[in-house]
C-alpha cells in the first residue's frame, strides 16, 4: 500500500469511528474542528491518489449507519450534511462560486442560526405524524417516533387544510439552556454524572428506550426544512418556513442578504447576541433562498452546493494545569492530557483538555503548574491553545517508557509524532478494537460475534483478550436478552469453524500495524507456516513482496513483545490451527511474478482477481516498487500507474487481465 493509501485507510477508519460516536453514541471524542480537519485531509488525499473513491468513504456519506437498538427507518429523501466555513475567506469563496455558476440570477440568501442539536426527519401522512427518525447515515435513521411525540413543539396533527399527501419535515431537536441546567441539577442530586453540554443531553434524551424518560428532559424542536412534499408548499426557503409555522411548528428568526457583506454582518451581529439566546447555537447557515436556484446548484456526495454552515470560533478561558495524564487510545496511541483546575468554557465546566501529542505539548510548553489558555474547540471537546508566563526552571513532562494501561514498552516511529503501546493483543485500552477486528469478515469471520455483544462481554469483564474468545463458556450467556439456546449454539459453531482459517486470515486478524490483508497474504505465501513468520528476522521479512523496512520493523516489534507471544500461545493451545499456505506449482504466465492491480475494473472484482491470481502462483502487492514485475491498470488508474511508467515496469489492461484469469494449463495430449 502506498503512503497515501495507508493514510487514506487510516482516515476512513478514524472518521467512521467518530461518526459512530457522534451520531449513534452521542458521545464525540474529538472536536468539530478536529473532525473537519481530518475530513478535509481525506478529501485532498483521495483527490491526489487518483483511485476510485468507494461509496462508503466518509467523504461520500453523511453521519453513521443506524444502531440496532432502534428500528431502522429509510428517509423519503436523503438528509444531507452541510459543508463548513470557519473564516470570512471561505464564505467569500462560497459566494463567488455561486455567482460564477449563476451569472444571470438575482441571488438572495436566507440566514438561519445553526442550532447545536440533533437532526430528525418527521413523516406526516394526510397531516398525521406517522414516523420520526434520526439522521442516521443520511439515508436511513433510527425510529424515535414514541420519543418525538413527547416533545410539545411537534404537532401530531398538522393545522390548516392545504397539506400534501405525504410531507417530510426536517428540523433540530435541542435542549434549552434552562432545561439543561435543570437536568444537570437533578443529575447531581441523584448522584449521577452530569451531561457535558446541551447537544449531548438532547441526543441522549431522544434515544431513551423509555419515552417517559424523554418526556422528563424538556426537549424542544425547530423546523428548518422539508423532504418529500416540500416543493409543493413553497418556491423558496423563506416561504417554506412560513408554511411550516402555519402548520404549527416553531421556526427560528432568520435574516436576508444579497451579498457577502450582508452575510458577514448578520454573522457578527448574531455572534454578539449569542450569549443572550435561550438555546445554544454554534454558527449560522447561509442558503440560497430560491428553490429553483438550489436545484440548479445541486449537491456533492454529502452536502448541497447551495448552502454552507459558518461556524463560530471556539470560546477561550485561562486556568492552571495540575497534572499531565497519559491516556491510551483504542489504537494504542498514547496521548498527553492536561488535568486542570475546573473552569467554565462556553457554559460547560471542564477540567481536562487534550494536548494531542508530545511534540505539541513541548511546542506549547505545557507542564504541571503552567497557566494555559483553554479553548472549547468546536464547542464540544476542550483543548489547550497555549501556555504563558512560562517558568524557565519548570520541569517539562517526560513521555512514559511503559504503557500506563498494560506496562508494555512504548515506541515511536521515525517521522511520526505519536508514541504507541507495543502491548498489542494484551493491552486493555485497545481491547474492543482488537476484538472487533479479530472477528471481522476479512479476518477470522466469526458470525454472530457482533460489536454489541463484544462490547458487553468486555464491559462485564468476560473477555480480556482475543484468546478468551476460544476459552469462554458461552452457556453463561443463556440468561442474556436475545441469546437463546440456538443462537448460542450457532455462535459456538462459528467459533469452532474459525479455528482453521487460512494463515493469511489469521495474520491479518492479529492486527499487526501496517499488515493488511494483502501483506498478510504475501507473508503466508512466502513463509507458509505461522512459526516461520514469528521467528523471521528483518532480512527474511524484507525478501517478501510488499514488505519494506517500516512494515518489517512493525512485524518484528509485534512478535518480539512477550504479551503478544503469550496470547498466540493461548490461541494455539485452545485449538486455533491456522491452515498453512499451499505452495503453488503453476505454469501460469504470471506464476512467481509480483503484480499490482490499480484503478477500477468493470468485469471483475479487484479482490477476487487478486485471489485468483494468487491461486495461479502470482504475488499480488499493494504498492509499486522496483521489485514489481507487472502493473494491471483499470479505469482511473492514478499514481501507481504513473510510478510504473517512471520505473519502466510493464503495464497491462483489463482485457489482458481477463485472459489471464480465464487461463487453463495447456493440454499434455
Amino acid at each position: 500500500m502506498s503512503v497515501h493509501g495507508e493514510r487514506i485507510a487510516f482516515l476512513r477508519r478514524e472518521l467512521r469511528e467518530h461518526n459512530y460516536r457522534y451520531y449513534i453514541l452521542s458521545a464525540p471524542s474529538i472536536s468539530d474542528a478536529e473532525y473537519d480537519a481530518l475530513l478535509r485531509e481525506l478529501e485532498q488525499l483521495e483527490a491526489l491518489s487518483g483511485e476510485p473513491v468507494p461509496l462508503d468513504s466518509p467523504t461520500q456519506t453523511v453521519g453513521a449507519p443506524p444502531s440496532h437498538t432502534f428500528t431502522p427507518r429509510e428517509h423519503g429523501e436523503p438528509l444531507l450534511s452541510l459543508a463548513n466555513a470557519f473564516t470570512d475567506e471561505e464564505v467569500e469563496s462560497f459566494v463567488r462560486r455561486l455567482d460564477e455558476s449563476l451569472p444571470q440570477a438575482a441571488i438572495r440568501f436566507i440566514i438561519e442560526p445553526k442550532i447545536d442539536g440533533l437532526a430528525v426527519n418527521l413523516r406526516y401522512e394526510r397531516g398525521e405524524l406517522r414516523m420520526a427518525a434520526t439522521r442516521g447515515d443520511g439515508t436511513t435513521g433510527e425510529d424515535v417516533t414514541d420519543n418525538i411525540r413527547t416533545i410539545s413543539g411537534i404537532p401530531w396533527h398538522l393545522q390548516g387544510g392545504d397539506v400534501p399527501e405525504v410531507l417530510e419535515v426536517r428540523g433540530e431537536v435541542y435542549m434549552s439552556k434552562a432545561a439543561f441546567a435543570d437536568l444537570n441539577s437533578r443529575q447531581d442530586a441523584e448522584g449521577a454524572a452530569p451531561f457535558a453540554n446541551p447537544r449531548n443531553a438532547a441526543a441522549g434524551s431522544l434515544r431513551q428506550l423509555d419515552a417517559r424518560m424523554t418526556a422528563k428532559r424538556k426537549l424542544a424542536f425547530f423546523a428548518y426544512g422539508a423532504g418529500i412534499g416540500g416543493r409543493q408548499l413553497a418556491s423558496s426557503q423563506s416561504a417554506l418556513l412560513a408554511a411550516l409555522a402555519g402548520y404549527g411548528f416553531a421556526v427560528q428568526q432568520t435574516g436576508q442578504a444579497a451579498d457577502v457583506i450582508g452575510l458577514l454582518n448578520f454573522y457578527r451581529d448574531l455572534q454578539q447576541r449569542r450569549p443572550d439566546l435561550a438555546y445554544e447555537i454554534d454558527g449560522v447557515v447561509y442558503k440560497l433562498d430560491d428553490f429553483s436556484l438550489q436545484q440548479q446548484m445541486g449537491a456533492v456526495a454529502r452536502s448541497p452546493r447551495w448552502a454552507i454552515a459558518h461556524k463560530f470560533p471556539a470560546e477561550e478561558v485561562t486556568t492552571t494545569v495540575r497534572d499531565i495524564i497519559w491516556q491510551v487510545g483504542r489504537t494504542g496511541v498514547i496521548t498527553p492530557v492536561a488535568d486542570m483546575e475546573p473552569v467554565a468554557v462556553g457554559g460547560v465546566i471542564v477540567s481536562r483538555a487534550t494536548l494531542h501529542n508530545v511534540d505539541e505539548m513541548a511546542r506549547k510548553q505545557v507542564y504541571c503548574g503552567a497557566t494555559v489558555v483553554v479553548r472549547r474547540a468546536g464547542d464540544v471537546i476542550p483543548e489547550v491553545v497555549t501556555a504563558f508566563d512560562i517558568d524557565a526552571d519548570a520541569l517539562m513532562p517526560e513521555p512514559p517508557h511503559l504503557c500506563p494501561a498494560c506496562g508494555a514498552s512504548v515506541y515511536r516511529i521515525e517521522g511520526e509524532v505519536a508514541i504507541r503501546c507495543s502491548g498489542g493483543l494484551a493491552c486493555p485500552a485497545q481491547l474492543k478494537e482488537r476484538l472487533s477486528h479479530f472477528v471481522s469478515r476479512g479476518a477470522m469471520d466469526i458470525e454472530g460475534m457482533g460489536e454489541k455483544l463484544l462490547a458487553r462481554l468486555v464491559d462485564e469483564g468476560l473477555l480480556a483478550s482475543i484468546a478468551d474468545i476460544y476459552e469462554f463458556d458461552y452457556h453463561r450467556l443463556a440468561g442474556w436478552t436475545g441469546m437463546g439456546e440456538k443462537k448460542i449454539a450457532n455462535l459456538q459453531e462459528a467459533i469452532e469453524v474459525s479455528k482453521t482459517r487460512p494463515l493469511a486470515r489469521f495474520l491479518h486478524a492479529l492486527g499487526i500495524r501496517h499488515v493488511g490483508a494483502a501483506t498478510a497474504a504475501a507473508l503466508a505465501s512466502h513463509f507458509t507456516e505461522l512459526a516461520a513468520v514469528v521467528s523471521a528476522d528483518e532480512e527474511a521479512l524484507l525478501s517478501v513482496p510488499d514488505v519494506g523496512p517500516e512494515v518489517a520493523g512493525s512485524i518484528r516489534s509485534f512478535f518480539a513483545e512477550e504479551h503478544n507471544r503469550v496470547v498466540i500461545d493461548r490461541l494455539l493451545h485452545a485449538g486455533v490451527t491456522p491452515v498453512a499456505a499451499q505452495v503453488v506449482a503453476s505454469d501460469h504466465p504470471l506464476a512467481g511474478k509480483t503484480i499490482v492491480l490499480t484503478g477500477s475494473f468493470e468485469a471483475v472484482n479487484r479482490r477476487q482477481a487478486q485471489e485468483r491470481l494468487r491461486s495461479f502462483g502470482a504475488r499480488p502487492a499493494g504498492s509499486v516498487s522496483k521489485l514489481t514485475d507487472l502493473v494491471i491498470a483499470g479505469e482511473k488508474a492514478g499514481s501507481k500507474l504513473t510510478k510504473a511508467r517512471e520505473l519502466g515496469i510493464e503495464v497491462a489492461d483489463e482485457a489482458q487481465l481477463l485472459s489471464w484469469l480465464e487461463w487453463s494449463a495447456p493440454s499434455l495430449s
